[in-house]
């Protein structure tokens, strides 16, 4: 039941120090003689555009790296300034999506932050570490994120919203009644929407920003274009807000890359499109086949993942004892999911999170699947 696997609101006061474990990626020079898939990320299942790859090949080639960047990705914010329709000053670039929280969040006083959970720890962290008090926010009944006037009947206290749309891991979309609800009552609100593209018809939020200026919408190209191995990622706000937050912002970290992919973000954005009409079936195929398998609970997505949850109990006969189990087998077949023990909003570890790929490789996991947990299936 979700009541049970989500901790109450008077208990919900998440620490910042708590680290869960982590799916470690493999070292780089070791990458080539392994051939996992890997579902334990969430990005495009299509994979880098070729004209992003040929824009860093031709840029490491013509000596990128020894140029020093731009610190204000002005090539950039121009782009987004108009695949937006909005103005250059209405962006701000930088690294990951976690640094971008605590970027909008050092620029606020200290203050206590309500989060929709479950959350990934980074929100925790990001906030946490910049001297705020971080209070869980979860629905009793599901894993959409509550309207505000939910906080009233709890008798919660909340100054600012850190919400996702959509949320991981729990892959549902961020209505806009449930969004106004807490700009309404909050001196600031973001938005991590860095898979809004990759969603079942989601819709961004991003056009309120010109008439809430307490909202910041923060997107990333790791997602949208499969490459987290160079983070970028931006925040989108009302002139006025961003000019606040950049009084705070140390722009070092925006580097080189950003300059390399301003063409290619203009040629690569209006075809995700195609991935959307591939992801409006995909998505509830694998929902499907993965609730098939026995032992696996699902729980519905709107995004390219999807949560789970694993036990072997009752009169089931399965191989696999629990999700660490699970991951371990996996591995041992070529394949790589996401556990979510330690995460922010979950009280037990039989959760874990697939990512949807292709219809060749979600066919490939769903056939171990069957194969490791149920053998004389």
């Amino acid at each position: 039941m979700v009541t049970d696997m989500l901790t109450s609101f008077s208990a919900n006061r998440l620490d910042p120090t708590a680290l869960p474990e982590q799916t470690l990626s493999l070292p780089y020079d070791v990458r080539g003689e392994v051939s996992w898939i890997d579902f334990s990320g969430i990005e495009n299942p299509f994979g880098t555009p070729t004209s992003i790859v040929q824009a860093l090949n031709d840029a490491i080639a013509q000596g990128i790296v020894s140029y020093s960047p731009d610190r204000d990705a002005h090539s950039l914010r121009s782009v987004l300034a108009r695949l937006f329709k909005m103005p250059v000053e209405s962006f701000l670039v930088g690294s990951t999506v976690s640094h971008m929280i605590s970027v909008v969040a050092q620029a606020f006083e200290p203050c206590v932050v309500g989060v929709s959970t479950p959350c990934p720890v980074e929100y925790v962290l990001s906030l946490g570490n910049t001297g705020h008090t971080v209070e869980g926010i979860s629905s009793p009944n599901s894993l959409v994120t509550p309207n505000a006037t939910f906080l009233d009947e709890r008798h919660a206290h909340i100054d600012a919203a850190l919400l996702a749309n959509p949320g991981y891991p729990t892959s549902r979309l961020l209505s806009k009644s449930t969004l106004l609800s807490y700009l309404d009552r909050c001196d600031w609100v973001i938005v991590d929407e860095r898979s809004i593209e990759l969603t079942l018809g989601g819709e961004s939020m991003v056009p309120l920003v010109q008439d809430y200026r307490n909202l910041v919408i923060i997107q990333s190209f790791a997602e949208q274009f499969a490459m987290p191995g160079a983070p970028v990622s931006y925040c989108i706000a009302h002139p006025s807000t961003i000019a606040e937050i950049s009084r705070f912002y140390d722009n070092s970290v925006v580097s080189m890359l950003s300059e390399v992919l301003a063409n290619s973000v203009a040629l690569e954005h209006p075809r995700l499109d195609d991935v959307r009409d591939f992801l409006y079936s995909e998505i509830p195929w694998m929902q499907c086949m993965l609730s098939l398998v026995p032992g696996i609970d699902i729980f519905p997505a709107e995004a390219n993942y999807v949560m789970c949850s694993y036990h072997n109990g009752g009169d089931l006969k399965l191989a696999i004892s629990d999700v660490n189990h699970l991951s371990a087998r996996l591995q041992l077949e070529g394949f790589r999911i996401r556990k979510l023990a330690g995460t922010p909003g979950l009280v037990d570890n039989g959760y874990f999170c697939v990512a949807v790929r292709t219809r060749e490789n979600n066919e490939k996991l769903i056939a171990a699947l069957r194969h490791i947990i149920s053998p004389s299936a």
